[in-house]
């Protein structure tokens, strides 16, 4: 490998992080920062071949670049030292390696000849006619958006009974909005970091000795707190913030849901109603 393309990689290093950043703005979801990189270095492959060489440094220049950035730039050295972040990119580039060896590396190009695309055209062709067929019923198509919302519904309660049977002595405090927002809380976060995921940080954690968020609320901490710790130390700082509050109900979901410093406020409050609305009935 020459001078010239390890060059020509780092730049190339750029736009994927670029890249990273408007899809972290639009959905933060883990899964894109380890499977785009590894998605990004296969179409660099195709396109330009000379640099295809050891080209999962991408990856690895790439990871260096945002840890720069969010240490030095945006000076967010917990986000970085977090150990998601770690597990995160130790996946990204141990995909990016596999992607390399089985994929990039072990054919002279990376674009499929005529008779490898044959298929593809087909499957294009298949999901054409697919695509007729569903305009043609359109109709059909928003009734089960319906049903899909509906569903969607009927799931938030099933949790919301769920968590409720599970930890309603527990959630107890005195101001309803508390109690069924730190529900709403609940069933978001478990959706976005099922409990296997949440061991696995607990786990990573615990041997880093790093803060990590731990339990269903997602509490920093350096020391281990279990599920039913999180909700209790949560109604504690929901219940402090709100103490000889006269604020409306909007406003105290607003309120705490800032305190609380999570992004995807417009979700929790969305099964904040959904529960609400539940109740009422």
């Amino acid at each position: 490998m020459n001078l010239i393309t390890l060059i020509i990689q780092m730049i190339l290093t750029i736009p994927l992080t670029i890249i990273l950043n408007v899809f972290k703005a639009k959905e933060n979801r883990r899964l894109n920062h380890i499977l785009i990189p590894s998605m990004y270095i296969i179409i660099i492959a195709a396109l330009m071949p000379m640099v295809k060489e050891n080209i999962y440094l991408i990856v690895i220049f790439e990871i260096f670049v945002r840890n720069f950035y969010i240490t030095n730039i945006t000076n967010q050295d917990v986000e970085v030292s977090n150990t998601m972040f770690i597990f995160e990119s130790l996946l990204s580039i141990a995909l990016s390696l596999f992607t390399y060896n089985y994929f990039i590396g072990a054919v002279e190009s990376v674009i499929p000849n005529p008779e490898d695309i044959k298929p593809f055209i087909w499957f294009l062709i298949v999901i054409y006619i697919v695509g007729l067929y569903k305009l043609s019923t359109k109709g059909k198509l928003e009734k089960e958006k319906t049903k899909t919302t509906t569903r969607k519904k009927e799931q938030i309660i099933m949790q919301y009974a769920k968590y409720k049977n599970m930890y309603s002595s527990i959630v107890k405090s005195k101001n309803e909005v508390i109690n069924n927002l730190t529900y709403a809380i609940m069933i978001h976060n478990n959706y976005q970091n099922p409990k296997i995921y949440r061991n696995i940080n607990a786990y990573i954690g615990a041997v880093t000795k790093k803060e990590t968020e731990y339990g269903i609320m997602r509490i920093k901490s350096y020391n281990r707190i279990s599920d039913e710790e999180s909700i209790k130390i949560t109604i504690s700082n929901f219940e402090k913030e709100l103490k000889n509050s006269k604020l409306k109900e909007n406003e105290k979901i607003n309120k705490l849901l800032k305190e609380y410093k999570i992004e995807e406020q417009q979700d929790i409050q969305n099964i904040y109603k959904d529960i609400i609305e539940f109740l009422k009935k």
